[in-house]
């Protein structure tokens, strides 16, 4: 049997595995508050206790070996483990620890950053991490634990788990219609202006039913961010469909109107949690999930 100090070490493991996620030594070191020769020393103990090499090293960059890649998606493993085991062991615990989401902008500003004092007052003992991106994002190279997204996620092996929909709305300001004049059908928008996504191009394309085809509306502004376009349809240059929960307060504060509700013919939007970790293994991502699930809903 093997002695203690010849197993392998967790803490060399974890290097390991920081160093490949991060993308090299020094920015590694940089977000573990360690410097980069003991990041090295860990990868060299590995490589001695494993006689492979693990790592090709540079100056300006790794590359890691075929060996390399297959201890990591071991590594990986035992690390999940470990942390699975240690949530075992503090069950009759509050959960705690850190925890790295990544969402959309607008659903941080509209959605989580207005609840998560109810959150923080009911699980302080979690630390939040959060990152903001309208794109999908490598959940491994982001350091993401959970990623939200909205709309269909393309096919993917990460585990996943719904949050809920939300419809679309077509919204103005009230000033602005008072300014270029209040439409009373459907096809009376082409009149007016279209403050438009950049991105994806489909949230421009303003379908209603009973229409065989979309109303083209002709273009005010185009903004590559969701809240430009909503400040821009708030200061009155157009119309803009936006999802529900981005103009909500928006439309019960009468800064916006609603033109022909129930008319817009949109799928609602899905609205879906991404994470890596079995709920199982980890408890604090599994209340972190119950609690999204209960806001994107309400």
């Amino acid at each position: 049997m093997q002695k203690l100090h010849e197993l392998l070490r967790m803490g060399d493991l974890a290097a390991f595995v920081g160093i490949v996620d991060d993308g090299g030594f020094a920015e590694s070191a940089r977000r573990r508050g360690v410097s980069a020769s003991t990041l090295s020393r860990s990868v060299t103990r590995l490589e001695e206790q494993l006689k492979v090499t693990l790592l090709r090293r540079t100056t300006r960059s790794i590359e890691i070996t075929p060996e390399g890649a297959a201890v990591l998606a071991e590594a990986r493993e035992i690390l999940d483990r470990s942390e699975a085991l240690q949530e075992i062991a503090t069950s009759g615990q509050a959960p705690a620890g850190p925890l790295r989401v990544n969402a959309p902008v607008p659903y941080v500003l509209h959605v989580l950053a207005p609840r998560l004092a109810e959150f923080r007052a009911e699980y302080p003992g979690i630390q939040l991490s959060i990152d903001m991106t309208d794109a999908l994002v490598d959940l491994i190279g982001s350091h993401a634990d959970v990623a939200i997204r909205l709309g269909q996620l393309p096919d993917s092996d990460m585990l996943h788990r719904p949050l809920g929909r939300t419809a679309w709305k077509l919204v103005a300001a009230p000033e602005y219609l008072d300014r270029k004049g209040w439409p009373k059908i459907p096809t009376d928008i082409a009149k007016l202006e279209q403050v438009r996504f950049a991105a994806p191009d489909h949230i421009n394309t303003l379908r209603f039913t009973g229409l065989p085809t979309p109303v083209t509306v002709p273009p005010a502004v185009t903004a590559g961010n969701g809240e430009a376009v909503r400040q821009m349809v708030l200061g009155g240059l157009g119309i803009a469909r936006f999802s529900d929960f981005m103009i909500a307060n928006d439309i019960d504060a009468g800064r916006l109107v609603e033109l022909f509700p129930g008319q817009l013919d949109a799928a609602p939007l899905d609205i879906s949690a991404l994470y890596l970790t079995r709920v199982s293994g980890l408890r604090r991502l599994g209340v972190f999930l119950d609690w999204l699930a209960t806001i994107s809903e309400g």
